[in-house]
């Protein structure tokens, strides 16, 4: 399938359910090898499908079968609103994003600039992405600041994701938490991507269904 962007599309793959809310599931970053295809990234999208959500991920642009050019980080989270646009007109009423990695960095910002979403989860949030840049941190502070329902989820040996950070960000916003996986780091596989997807799924549906 295709979705439009301003002048290209992006290639992605979507379960729909009619009636149904609606969960994006957006990649980490293409630098390293992170694509639709990335095991956690399907096994995030069929658990909410599995929970009762319409799906769709989909690849940022530049890779793969997606059009443009990809600017590493500066405006894929265009691409997101893309997406949301594309399955608000699938007729969802209701969408929840779910992001892994840079992907959890995109979808943040999206919701930054305005997206309406009704559910956020970023798993493995790469809090060093941001570094002190006072751009990012800003936006990131400004998506939390939207009141979306909120879920960090991220390993305490996770190099990337710096879970004090995390905890400052949610100290003092009650509809935004952390979760905390002891030892895991950035990289999920086996019972820790089956937890992981299941916590995702959990969170999503109530936080929508609920919304």
């Amino acid at each position: 399938m295709r979705i439009p962007v301003a002048g290209f599309t992006l290639e992605g793959q979507a379960h729909l359910v009619d009636g149904a809310p609606a969960a994006i599931v957006c990649h980490p970053h293409p630098a390293f090898g992170g694509r639709m295809d990335n095991p956690l990234v399907v096994a995030l999208a069929e658990a909410c499908h599995a929970a009762g959500f319409s799906t769709v991920r989909f690849n940022f642009r530049g890779l793969d079968g997606s059009e443009g050019t990809p600017t590493g980080g500066r405006a894929e989270h265009e691409d997101v609103a893309a997406v949301i646009a594309w399955m608000r007109a699938q007729g969802a009423a209701r969408i929840a994003l779910v992001g892994y990695s840079f992907g959890a960095l995109m979808a943040a910002r999206a919701v930054a600039d305005g997206a309406d979403v009704t559910a956020f989860a970023a798993v493995g949030f790469p809090t060093t992405l941001l570094g002190e840049d006072p751009d990012r941190v800003g936006h990131l502070e400004a998506a939390l600041d939207r009141r979306v329902p909120w879920l960090f989820i991220g390993g305490d040996a996770d190099q990337f994701c710096e879970i004090d950070r995390l905890d400052a960000w949610v100290a003092g916003r009650p509809w935004a938490k952390s979760e905390v996986l002891s030892g895991r780091g950035h990289f999920l596989s086996g019972s820790d991507a089956v937890e992981v997807c299941e916590r995702v799924a959990r969170f999503t549906w109530s936080a929508t269904c609920a919304h």
